[in-house]
């Protein structure tokens, strides 16, 4: 499915597309095949989405190029933003599923709040990591493609946390050694439709900052309601240097999510 999201005044347009077959090479390579696909264009949706959403500010009506697209860049058309938006931001990020590399970029309006959100890293073991970063700028100031990405995180630093990534409802878990700054254990799944994805592992206190922002604007959840299918629980606890427990905590948030999958 392919679509396009222009954010404004408080609305989203959403346009789906239909999504391109994938052709089969046995179960686990279907399995595969149709994770790194839904991976590496939900996650940085999922980052982009909850930047929109994030303690809006009142400011100035400025213009901002919207587009978002796989790859390191894309090319949209200048949308005039809403008085809570008083900044142009792009978020780029770079997801490895089973060794290969994708990367998306997504350029739009935002709060000033996102420019202090810093870089965020995801590590559910050998299988799946991501690391992305919001940049904010203004006019031509903005990037055509996307900046540097930030660094690769391969040092451990001495935390753990229960990691799987699965295609299933519930997965084996597999203690994995968290990296760099990671320092909270993720707990998460996405369901779109009859698809869906389940993910545990090491992350970043800015992605559980993201993802566990449950006040979001009225209109703006009304929006997502109407136009998505997509559901993402998640839950986070802070990793500790011993064996960490399997249990995580019982109340998990629950958002609707604007998922663009473009091929």
């Amino acid at each position: 499915m392919n679509g396009t999201a222009l954010h404004g005044g408080g609305r989203i347009l959403v346009k789906h597309e239909r999504a391109e077959k994938m052709a089969s090479r046995g179960t686990k390579l279907f399995a595969h095949a149709s994770a790194a696909h839904f991976f590496s264009r939900t996650m940085p949706a999922v980052l982009g989405l909850f930047l929109f959403s994030v303690l809006l500010t009142p400011g100035d009506s400025l213009e901002c190029e919207t587009c978002t697209a796989a790859g390191a860049s894309c090319k949209g058309s200048m949308t005039k933003c809403g008085a809570d938006d008083d900044t142009c931001f792009v978020a780029f990020s770079e997801s490895t599923i089973a060794g290969k590399s994708y990367q998306r970029i997504l350029k739009g309006c935002a709060p000033a709040l996102v420019c202090s959100l810093g870089p965020f890293y995801v590590n559910l073991g050998k299988m799946f990591t991501s690391r992305g970063m919001t940049i904010c700028c203004e006019g031509a100031e903005c990037p055509s493609d996307s900046a540097q990405l930030p660094p690769m995180m391969k040092k451990v630093n001495g935390k753990t946390c229960p990691a799987c990534y699965s295609l299933t409802p519930t997965c084996p878990t597999k203690v994995t050694k968290c990296t760099g700054i990671e320092d909270h254990c993720l707990d998460a799944s996405i369901k779109t439709g009859g698809f869906g994805i389940t993910m545990k592992g090491c992350t970043t206190k800015t992605y559980c900052d993201i993802i566990q922002l449950n006040a979001l604007p009225r209109n703006f959840k009304s929006t997502l309601r109407a136009v998505t299918s997509a559901i993402l629980d998640g839950k986070c606890e802070p990793a500790s240097k011993a064996p960490p427990s399997l249990r995580f905590p019982l109340l998990a948030l629950s958002w609707f999510l604007l998922v663009k999958i473009l091929l």
